[in-house]
């Protein structure tokens, strides 16, 4: 259940960094309260299972991440409402309250429910990059899609929007990959103490290699080849395959990440 709660506000968080990359008159109301929407179904669940499940994500810290998290609700909730008002201005500090509530929520929670036995050098650091890492892929990869699909609904919309978006999701992509590289290589060196040598719980087949192997191939190798993919169909005005791209991406991305953090939780290696 924990990765499931971490998976809904990364994505969550993800998707609300995504809103300040376009005047909202470019698009008009109807995107940004798609946005708005497939937010407030992401928060409501991660509080769903916050309430309804007996599991503490928060350990010792619950005060601060369940203010956090009933913060980013709330804020998601106002935005909604503002947008529909068309209330751009004030939507914009509605947005920052969830986008910050849900990213600490995030960064209180992948801690405490992180294995704590590894002892991986730098370990509290590459775990926050890599959670916040995780909600921009999987955010960018969700809301890139959608915009392609947008163009739809808008043909006259202009193709600068999506080809920044594609770049921003290979940059982001790329550097997901280099996040991921730092944690291997801190479970490389790393020194087995008392328990499993990280290295080898991670990648070896006697441990979590099976899922680890996976992830780095469905996560990030297709998604880093189709973001590229994707950027040239952009670039030559092909909404419709770049479009097709990214629906593949995304279904690669949301395998890739949920199996991360798995991975990350069962072995305490940040991937």
């Amino acid at each position: 259940m924990g990765v499931f709660f971490l998976f809904l506000l990364a994505t969550a968080a993800g998707c609300l960094s995504t809103l300040y990359w376009i005047r909202e008159d470019d698009l008009g109301r109807g995107y940004f309260q798609m946005n708005a929407l497939i937010v407030l179904c992401l928060l409501g669940l991660a509080v769903a299972v916050w309430a309804l499940h007996p599991f503490q994500p928060f350990g010792g810290s619950p005060a601060a991440g369940n203010a956090a998290l009933l913060t980013s609700l709330a804020g998601a909730f106002v935005y909604y409402a503002l947008v529909w008002r068309e209330r751009w201005r004030p939507a914009r500090w509605a947005v920052t309250a969830a986008l910050a509530g849900s990213g600490a929520a995030l960064l209180i929670a992948g801690p405490q429910l992180a294995r704590l036995d590894p002892p991986l050098p730098y370990r509290d650091l590459l775990l926050a990059a890599g959670l916040a890492s995780s909600a921009l892929l999987l955010g960018w990869s969700l809301v890139t899609m959608l915009l392609g699909h947008w163009y739809l609904i808008a043909p006259r919309l202009s193709f600068r929007h999506l080809m920044l978006f594609c770049q921003v999701l290979l940059a982001v992509v790329l550097m997901r990959a280099a996040i991921v590289a730092a944690g291997m290589g801190a479970a490389a060196v790393a020194e087995p103490g008392a328990g499993p040598d990280p290295w080898r719980h991670l990648a070896g087949f006697e441990g979590e290699g099976m899922f680890f192997w996976f992830r780095l191939l469905w996560g990030l190798a297709i998604p880093l080849t189709l973001a590229v993919m994707a950027l040239h169909c952009a670039r030559r005005g092909s909404n419709q395959s770049a479009t097709g791209i990214l629906y593949v991406l995304v279904v690669g991305t949301f395998i890739g990440e949920i199996t991360a953090l798995y991975v990350s939780l069962a072995t305490g290696v940040p991937v």
